[in-house]
């Protein structure tokens, strides 16, 4: 991995240096008039201790970065698996409500077929007996319609039930 300004490769370049180029005193306040600009062994230390400080700042600033982001990721993904359910949800009742109106307009075409049926059965027969059964055969069919329209509305409060359960979601 590459020296940054950071790093503290530099120091050990800068304690070599003073001790080639120090004179005297090795450059840390010796004897030598002329290096008493330079870094004493405090000032040395004082920098390295900085520079540890400023690692440890920069690495909770990442580690916090790196939470955030993660727990952004996470709420994320919760939000779209939720929007991928809610939208399962919705297609499913879409589907049982376009099956329970394809079965009522079957039902209602079927019955209509059957009273124009009828209505002809009734104009063209004179006798009593015929027209009697006729009316029997009236009133099976809209006894059938209701057991029909019973079912179709059992299955719809079921289809309605079932969808209510399906949108709970636990915490």
């Amino acid at each position: 991995m590459g020296d940054s300004t950071f790093s503290g490769g530099w120091i050990f370049a800068f304690l070599i240096i003073a001790v080639l180029f120090g004179g005297g005193g090795l450059g840390f306040g010796g004897s030598n008039a002329a290096m008493a600009g330079f870094a004493t062994m405090a000032d040395v230390n004082s920098a390295i201790n900085n520079q540890s400080v400023q690692q440890s700042l920069n690495s909770a600033l990442l580690s916090s970065a790196n939470n955030n982001y993660e727990t952004a990721q996470l709420i994320s993904n919760q939000n779209m698996q939720m929007m991928n359910q809610a939208n399962t949800n919705l297609v499913n009742a879409i589907q049982g409500f376009n099956q329970i109106s394809s079965s009522v307009q079957g039902g209602f075409a079927n019955l209509s077929s059957q009273i124009a049926d009828l209505g002809y059965r009734m104009e063209s027969c004179c006798c009593s007996i015929k027209t009697q059964m006729l009316e029997q055969r009236l009133a099976d069919a809209n006894a059938a319609l209701v057991t029909a329209n019973n079912a179709n509305a059992i299955a719809a409060q079921s289809q309605y039930l079932l969808s209510q359960l399906g949108t709970y979601t636990p915490v």
